[in-house]
């Protein structure tokens, strides 16, 4: 969450409903064996024919979980047959009044089908939940990591980004490029420059501080780059422009106008996605897991093959600003992610991990005195900027996890 209103899930209402219509979500649970899909496939349809009614559809399956080819068949062949007793017809987009799109999705205590019903502007949601019959893995009770913040900095402005590098800390806020040198255990201001831009920021300010290899660092904010220098002399050089923002591995164009990321890629040969407000990377021992959250209040993973869109009772107390973090223990890679509120009452970190498909909780919350109105990933460490609520600074923090014992 945050008090520049683009944290919270439960904030993206307004949002969401713009650009998918009314949403209506009906979970059908059922205690059908997942050795055998007729019953469930036959409540998924009834619910589809109830919201679409008779007359034709497009559908699609896609799956998303460890189903077979032939368990995939048998569930649509099922399906389809209940819809032509409903007397809704399946064919081709021609005559459609209705695209239906089921994703099988699961987790570690059964399936999760989500049907997708598209009907002009509006998109209505409908899902049947399958407990497994088969053991499933469980992962070990209680935290495996712990997180750890260090205050880095406060002041009355807004604090955009900040990070470490050896002995100097660089901060960004919305009007300037600072420098801190370190001086018997405190951070004592060394440089200050302010930010030149020919456009007005947009309310819902964000940036993003990169360390450079030929210079200090680049600051990106909405429409205007600047880079830092530091070698004979402190100097900060902006140019307004829309470049890509530097995301790990790739770069994301961002809507200067709003506070979030377009879904453009690069480079060139990266797939586009749905605009987002943040991407990870969670680099984990045997695999890489890009980790989005959308502006429509999705969270959505890519594992270089397939897409995936963590259930809604996954997520439910998400904020939409997440980092990732390399580290020692359990998977290599954890996922800090914010809780949902809004911007008058405190925040915490949570850290996951993502073995498979779903989140696993790996540590105890860590709490802050307001809503965290920005995070980043800075190498092995995050940085999280805390509007803190009773002394109305921002608090500028380096976070970490260490393993439990």
């Amino acid at each position: 969450m945050d008090g520049a209103n683009y944290n919270s899930l439960f904030r993206m209402t307004g949002l969401k409903r713009h650009l998918w219509g009314t949403i209506f979500a009906l979970l059908v649970a059922t205690a059908t064996f997942a050795s055998n899909w007729t019953a469930p496939a036959t409540d998924l349809s009834k619910s589809i024919s109830g919201v679409t009614g008779p007359g034709s559809v497009t559908l699609a399956i896609v799956n998303s979980s460890s189903l077979t080819k032939s368990d995939v068949s048998e569930i649509q062949h099922t399906i389809e047959a209940q819809l032509r007793a409903a007397g809704v017809r399946v064919g081709t987009a021609v005559n459609a009044s209705s695209d239906v799109r089921i994703t099988l999705s699961e987790n570690l205590q059964g399936y999760l089908w989500v049907a997708e019903i598209k009907q002009g502007n509006e998109t209505q949601v409908t899902m049947a939940y399958v407990p497994r019959t088969e053991a499933a893995a469980i992962p070990p009770s209680g935290p495996s990591v712990t997180i750890r913040k260090t205050l880095l900095w406060s002041q009355p402005g807004q604090i955009l980004d900040a990070y470490v590098d050896h002995n100097r800390l660089v901060l960004l806020d919305a009007a300037t490029v600072s420098t801190f040198a370190l001086n018997s255990g405190r951070w004592q201001l060394d440089h200050t420059l302010a930010i030149a831009h020919q456009h007005n920021f947009p309310r819902d300010l964000r940036g993003l501080l990169v360390p450079a290899k030929d210079h200090l660092a680049d600051a990106y904010l909405p429409g205007t780059v600047c880079n830092v220098t530091a070698d004979t002399s402190f100097a900060v050089a902006c140019h307004d422009g829309d470049d890509p923002w530097p995301l790990g591995t790739l770069s994301a164009l961002f809507n200067s106008a709003r506070d979030y990321f377009t879904g453009a890629l690069f480079p060139a040969s990266a797939k586009s996605v749905a605009p987002f407000y943040t991407m990870v990377k969670l680099e984990r021992r045997n695999s890489t897991l890009s980790v989005f959250t959308g502006i429509d209040g999705r969270v959505r993973t890519n594992d270089g093959i397939n897409d995936y869109s963590l259930p809604a009772t996954e997520i439910s107390d998400w904020g939409s600003d997440m980092a990732a973090l390399k580290s020692e223990c359990g998977s290599g890679a954890q996922l800090l992610v914010t809780g949902a509120g809004d911007d008058t009452t405190g925040d915490s970190l949570r850290a996951y991990e993502i073995p498979y498909r779903e989140p696993v909780l790996v540590s105890a919350a860590a709490d802050f005195s307001g809503p965290i109105t920005a995070l980043w990933t800075h190498g092995d460490s995050a940085t999280a900027v805390a509007h803190n609520l009773r002394t109305g600074s921002y608090d500028a923090y380096s976070v970490s996890v260490t393993c439990s014992e």
